[in-house]
């Protein structure tokens, strides 16, 4: 269980910045899971399609004790993700943007679309934390290009939200059937690659 009743001190966490050749405008950004890392196939694969385009991906790699998971500061977290961001892209110029977040890697998504640097960012919210309401209210008003995939067996998976959340012409869904927290069926090891082709190619197909 999250809970929600510690400070955590400022700090940057690790990163790694695959770089195109020749200098680029583009930026992915990728924001994993605090235990599906930016290594998992959903975020490995979302960043080779992204760096084939022709981006820059910068992947954040949090790196949690058991102490600051339980209990968890989400208001420490994300001052710390955009720390990582203000310290990695100092020294360059982006003018484009997407945004790959994975379960509580879309805590701190909720402040970046808010966030002047990224404004115009395309959002991508793997998994995201349904059952979270500053979650679910800023997929809720999103008004920019943006897509959303969640399992119905995912644990953060909420029926009457997820409706509401297709109701929004702006926001793109994708339901997963039998998919988990990870967009796996432990009990189907073909079917779980089936559903990893079918997100990868949603991701594929996503405009940005």
């Amino acid at each position: 269980m999250i809970l929600e009743n510690q400070i955590s001190e400022v700090k940057v966490f690790p990163t790694n910045l695959m770089k195109q050749k020749e200098t680029t405008t583009k930026l992915a950004i990728i924001l994993p899971g605090a235990g599906y890392t930016s290594q998992g196939p959903l975020l490995h694969f979302s960043s080779g399609h992204y760096f084939n385009q022709g981006f820059d991906v910068l992947q954040i790699n949090y790196r949690f004790s058991e102490a600051e998971l339980d209990p968890f500061d989400s208001e420490g977290f994300c001052k710390n993700v955009l720390h990582t961001l203000n310290e990695s892209l100092k020294e360059t110029h982006y003018d484009q943007f997407v945004i790959v977040a994975k379960s509580i890697g879309t805590i701190a998504l909720t402040k970046l679309v808010k966030h002047p640097n990224f404004l115009n960012a395309s959002a991508i919210w793997l998994t995201p934390l349904l059952h979270r309401d500053e979650v679910y209210q800023a997929m809720l008003q999103n008004d920019k290009n943006a897509l959303c995939i969640i399992g119905d067996k995912d644990f953060c998976y909420r029926e009457e939200r997820f409706a509401n959340l297709e109701a929004n012409t702006a926001l793109n869904t994708l339901l997963i059937p039998n998919g988990d927290h990870s967009l796996e069926n432990k009990e189907d090891v073909l079917g779980s690659i089936d559903m990893l082709k079918e997100v990868i190619e949603n991701i594929i197909q996503f405009p940005y």
